[in-house]
């Protein structure tokens, strides 16, 4: 399984507009690909993909606007964890 998250957060992002998170998870094997795709966008748009192709199943995409509150909420979580502060370099290999 390989996960992916991508946050663009500035010091100063917490009091602006301008913070974007996108995470990606999959899972490929010799059948099919399946991943979901979260998305938090600068203009407060909250977009979700999920593709399991199972039985051929069509691909999930949601779109939503979210309160500025979640927002801040989502930038206050981010910055409390300490993620923007690790290096993509130093994780693990992909299983």
């Amino acid at each position: 399984m390989t996960n992916l998250l991508k946050t663009y957060l500035r010091p100063s992002a917490v009091a602006h507009s301008n913070f974007y998170l996108r995470y990606y998870m999959s899972h490929k094997d010799k059948f099919d690909h399946k991943f979901l795709e979260i998305e938090f966008q600068p203009d407060k748009k909250l977009r979700c993909v999920n593709d399991s192709n199972y039985k051929d199943n069509v691909m999930i995409r949601k779109e939503v606007y979210i309160y500025k509150s979640m927002m801040e909420e989502l930038k206050r979580i981010i910055n409390d964890s300490e993620t923007t502060k690790e290096y993509d370099a130093l994780w693990p290999p992909p299983d």
